[in-house]
């Protein structure tokens, strides 16, 4: 019996096998901190959630369950951070995220980061310097709040995404950056047809975003999910289901 404990003890701290990974992650459930970020998180609308089947079914690859919880974006950042949470999703890599945090290799998705601004505004630029000229709009706790910071841009800041497009209809602000999937989706979701037409993105993106999950450094096993993860999502990469999920979500758009 002894002997038999020994095995096990050693088995979990090494985790060499794939057979050894399963059975000790086996009927574990992984618990993220996330928010609403349609299309790909969303608590209340069915269509918002691709990112989610896309965690959901890789992690399901390794036998492993998904639970998610729902706050505002900074506090399920800081509740991941904290060890309350397993993780926290979709983020991009930062160096300050990857001090904080545990990631994993396979990005979620890649998606174009975009300024938006009303048509009826014009809007240019080349630089960050160029933003100055322009009312800016950006989400607490998102990487770009600190950027304007470090440049001396003056940003009005809000602690919800579809704030800024509302701002922007109503003209308090002029610029917001944000993921290109994300923002025509919560533009379509908040406003009418024609409302919405009033919207447009500058052409040239910012930078093509990769998201991730950051997993936990306060929890035991957040370097062991991050790897698990990796592995499911080959398998459902490999499998075509992921493929899938995006054209459920989004048609041809990606």
């Amino acid at each position: 019996m002894k002997k038999f404990t020994l095995l096990w003890l050693v088995a979990i701290i090494i985790c060499g096998g794939s057979l050894t990974c399963s059975t000790v992650f086996a009927n574990k459930t992984v618990k993220l901190a996330i928010g609403d970020w349609a299309p790909y998180t969303s608590e209340t609308d069915p269509k918002g959630k691709l990112l989610e089947e896309v965690v959901t079914e890789a992690f399901k690859a390794e036998g492993i369950d998904v639970q998610y919880a729902y706050f505002p974006w900074k506090r399920s950042y800081v509740n991941a951070e904290k060890g309350q949470y397993d993780g926290t999703f979709p983020w991009n890599k930062t160096p300050e995220r990857e001090e904080a945090f545990y990631t994993h290799k396979i990005s979620l998705i890649k998606d174009d980061g975009v300024y938006f601004h009303l048509k009826s505004k014009p809007f240019d630029w080349n630089t960050i310097e160029d933003l100055k000229k322009y009312k800016v709009g950006v989400t607490i706790g998102y990487k770009q709040e600190e950027l304007y910071k470090q440049n001396g841009i003056t940003a009005d800041t809000v602690p919800e995404e579809a704030m800024n497009f509302k701002k922007m209809l109503a003209g308090r602000i002029d610029i917001y950056q944000t993921s290109k999937v994300v923002g025509y989706s919560t533009i379509n979701s908040l406003f009418s047809p024609d409302d919405a037409a009033k919207f447009t993105n500058h052409p040239k993106a910012v930078e093509t975003d990769e998201y991730y999950i950051l997993f936990s450094k306060k929890t035991p096993d957040g370097k062991e999910l991050g790897d698990k993860f990796d592995e499911g999502m080959k398998k459902i990469k490999d499998s075509g289901v992921y493929d899938k999920i995006l054209a459920k979500y989004l048609g041809s758009s990606m």
